[in-house]
């Protein structure tokens, strides 16, 4: 899929989020507060870097378990032709997009009207598509844990904004600019080989 393609669905998926968010809190009165501009960009910055910390140890450091395995093998099937030739415009649209529309939808109203787990492993559930995508629906949900836990600790949606913008940015960012650690090498060697024996 190309870059441009990727970013207009991006704008329209998650344009779609904001809308629906925007449109939910008004009838049902649901505030969707932005905490602390301040503290919300420091804490969600950290908070990336603690998420994106934990996916390359998930991706490269993690005992080759059958669930670990799986993301891996989505990084090479799926993530890595998608955005290994990304632009910075796009990843930096993409990331925007995602950060709003899913921080104002799931974190802003269906957490607050559902409570954080149901919203959490609900937004896990819209990020499968397919076979092989239930640990990384499981995965996650985890991050949905967790950006749902900044809205609560920070009183507001810009510290899971922020920090759900940020760790899609430095996803894309190592998928596009990063060589393939041995673990991720690895499983794209086996799944050549598999290839090759069909």
């Amino acid at each position: 899929m190309k870059a441009v393609s990727l970013v207009w669905l991006a704008l329209l998926g998650e344009g779609v989020l904001v809308a629906l968010a925007l449109a939910w809190a008004r009838l049902r009165g649901v505030p969707l507060e932005p905490g602390s501009i301040q503290s919300g960009v420091l804490i969600g910055g950290v908070a990336a870097g603690v998420l994106g910390l934990a996916n390359i140890y998930l991706l490269c450091r993690a005992p080759g378990s059958a669930p670990v395995r799986s993301i891996r093998r989505l990084y090479v099937e799926v993530f890595k032709p998608l955005f290994s030739g990304i632009s910075i415009t796009a990843l930096v649209v993409i990331s925007v997009a995602a950060g709003l529309g899913e921080e104002l939808f799931f974190r802003g109203v269906l957490q607050t009207e559902l409570g954080l787990v149901p919203a959490s492993v609900i937004f896990g559930v819209a990020h499968m598509g397919g076979t092989g995508t239930l640990t990384f629906g499981c995965w996650v949900s985890v991050i949905g844990i967790a950006l749902g836990g900044l809205a609560i600790w920070t009183d507001g949606l810009i510290a899971p904004i922020v920090a759900h913008t940020v760790y899609d940015a430095a996803a894309m960012s190592y998928i596009r600019w990063s060589k393939d650690c041995p673990a991720v090498a690895l499983e794209a060697a086996q799944l050549e080989s598999e290839a090759r024996q069909v």
